[in-house]
């Protein structure tokens, strides 16, 4: 092999060459001389020693390459065998990937009992593979607790809803009725279409009327607005909708912007003076707006408003504030006030959200800068209103509009009213979580963690007195309309899942479902279903759960869906999903049709399955 040399190595010398030979030379040269017979006579022969050396030579070079040739065949044989085996290995394990890969789909697919075959089969290969072993787990426990959405359960979930809905119809208990004939169309609108659309007009409108009457406008207008989208309704319900909705237009400015209040009040009190209270909240607006004039330092406008209200009802402390401002007035230099009429968080005229056309939906929002989660509310006439900070799981009290939640800021839980924003402290204890309000508002049931540091749901009087009482190990409990309490728990052979319990009684609760990650309960305003969700198949999922024990699971998406909320009416479900790569609440029809983004709440949900929505009237 020639070494290159680097570039301060000597140039190698160069090899002299002889002169070619002139002819001349050539004759010059003399000739040999032959030797003579005795010289001849006398030569030699070759050395003995010399031919054994060249004969060993020969031999050696001839075993070398004998051993060479040996040593190929051998190494190619032991390239043969270790390629082989190499080659085994990896068309092994290609195989064991396979059949894994195969029974994760089938897990996220739902079919179990595949999923169970395939991981069996890659344990067969390799007893100890720890994926499949984990696999063949997780199978095995889900066949346990899989859910029957098959038409037959459907078929049996709609005469069970038609039998309670005609029940409660005959009881003239009209909105129990409307809300389970509204769930019955969403899961099945083919099903008796004729009787259960007859049953359903007279439930809404009966519903309706009955509200209207008890002064719950905004439930009488939902009810009227799905009535008349069966059929047209009479001249007298036409009436009495159209007013309940100018009111309640009116009334959604309070607090928000008072010249656009009072602008709705006046028009409503030149046409109708006598409708339900509109004379006294038009004399209430004209004094707020006037106090929020004299609080900005401008007199005039103050004076004007005062006048306004006083010309509605004569009351000596109104009159003296408005003889300060025209004092006030006469001196002052008028200067233009932004947002002017908008108190509180400054805020627009309301818009309202597609897809959220009815009630008041709380929810939480996670707040990056901070890292804790806010709490937002969200109106059917487009208002979103920051509930409070520090703050999450709200529930709304039943005909209030308060909502209850978890104070992170006391560690403990309070209750306000969003338009106000002044928080009342229910309770204050180390983890107390999940509040959630009895049907006549009297008793909260929480969870909070025990002496020993075991979960545990209590409930107290929210009234105060007397000391919370335990009702069984669990977590995130929902009260139901019926006077039911479903929380997620185990029972005394310490099996989990979600538990159907009557706190008023020593009787152990009920096991309904076999997972202890199924949680998040929403109860149907009818009480007749549960919506809940559950990781049982890998990722989020949705769940309609009966009292009775039946389910059907309503998503099967790779994203995860959860903290499922009923709607006013029992027909849809508003719930969290992360599906289009970002966090935000979905409206749909408990059939998992129609779905509409409503709110967005940015890439980050720390702890979501911690968290709930929480939907009223």
């Amino acid at each position: 092999m020639t070494l290159s040399t680097g570039p301060s190595d000597p140039p190698p010398a160069s090899t002299p060459r002889k002169a070619p030979q002139r002819p001349e030379d050539k004759a010059a040269e003399p000739k040999p001389t032959p030797p003579s017979a005795d010289e001849a006579g006398a030569t030699p022969a070759p050395p003995e020693p010399r031919k054994r050396r060249a004969i060993w030579r020969y031999v050696l070079f001839a075993m070398l390459g004998l051993l060479i040739f040996v040593a190929t065949l051998a190494a190619s044989a032991y390239a043969g065998l270790y390629f082989g085996e190499r080659d085994r290995v990896e068309k092994r394990e290609q195989i064991k990937q396979e059949h894994y890969a195969a029974g994760l789909d089938a897990l996220n697919d739902g079919r179990y009992e595949r999923a169970a075959a395939e991981f069996q089969y890659v344990l067969q290969l390799d007893e100890d593979h720890a994926l499949a072993q984990q696999g063949l787990s997780e199978a095995r426990a889900r066949l346990e607790v899989k859910p029957t959405p098959t038409s037959e359960a459907a078929q049996s979930l709609a005469e069970q809803l038609l039998e309670q809905a005609q029940t409660d119809y005959e009881a003239d208990e009209w909105a129990a009725a409307a809300s389970t004939l509204t769930q019955l169309r969403a899961l099945d609108s083919a099903y008796e279409q004729e009787r259960v659309e007859e049953l359903l007009f007279t439930s809404l409108y009966s519903a309706s009327m009955k509200l209207l009457d008890e002064d719950q406008l905004e439930a009488g207008i939902f009810y009227l607005d799905q009535a008349v989208a069966l059929r047209p309704l009479d001249a007298e319900a036409v009436q009495q909708r159209n007013l309940a909705a100018r009111y309640l237009e009116a009334l959604g400015y309070w607090g928000v912007d008072w010249e656009q209040c009072i602008a709705k009040f006046e028009a409503l009190y030149s046409t109708n003076p006598g409708y339900r209270d509109v004379y006294e909240r038009l004399y209430r607006a004209y004094l707020a707006y006037a106090d929020y004039w004299m609080e900005q330092g401008e007199m005039c406008p103050a004076e004007i408003n005062y006048a306004h209200a006083l010309r509605l009802y004569a009351d000596p402390e109104a009159d003296e504030k408005r003889a300060q401002a025209a004092q006030g007035c006469l001196i002052a230099t008028p200067t233009p006030v932004s947002g002017a009429g908008i108190t509180g968080t400054e805020q627009a005229t309301p818009q309202p959200v597609k897809g959220f056309t009815t009630g008041r939906l709380a929810y939480p929002v996670y707040n990056a800068g901070t890292g804790v989660y806010d709490l937002y509310a969200l109106y059917a006439d487009g208002r979103i209103l920051r509930v409070a900070e520090n703050a999450d799981q709200p529930w709304w009290e039943h005909g209030t509009g308060r909502v209850a939640y978890r104070n992170r800021t006391i560690n403990g839980i309070s209750m306000l009213l969003p338009e106000e924003g002044v928080p009342l402290q229910l309770l204050q204890a180390s983890g107390q979580a999940w509040p959630t309000l009895s049907p006549d508002s009297q008793r909260i049931a929480y969870a909070a963690p025990n002496a020993e540091g075991v979960w545990t749901i209590y409930v107290a009087n929210t009234q105060g007195g007397g000391e919370p009482q335990p009702i069984a190990p669990g977590w995130a409990p929902a009260w139901g309309p019926n006077g039911l309490l479903a929380y997620t728990g185990c029972d005394a052979e310490d099996k989990c899942g979600i538990i159907l319990d009557n706190p008023d009684d020593d009787v152990s609760g009920t096991r309904l479902t076999g997972s202890q990650i199924d949680t998040a309960v929403s109860w149907a305003p009818a009480g007749n279903l549960m919506a809940y969700m559950s990781n049982v198949t890998g990722n989020w999922d949705l769940y309609l759960l009966s009292p009775d024990g039946g389910v059907q699971q309503l998503t099967s998406t790779p994203s995860n869906e959860g903290m499922p909320a009923w709607s006013p009416d029992g027909g849809s479900l508003a719930f969290v999903s992360d599906r289009d790569g970002n966090w935000a609440i979905y409206v749909m029809q408990i059939d998992g049709q129609n779905v509409r983004r409503i709110v967005d709440l940015g890439p980050s949900l720390p702890g979501w399955d911690n968290q709930r929505l929480s939907w009223a009237p």
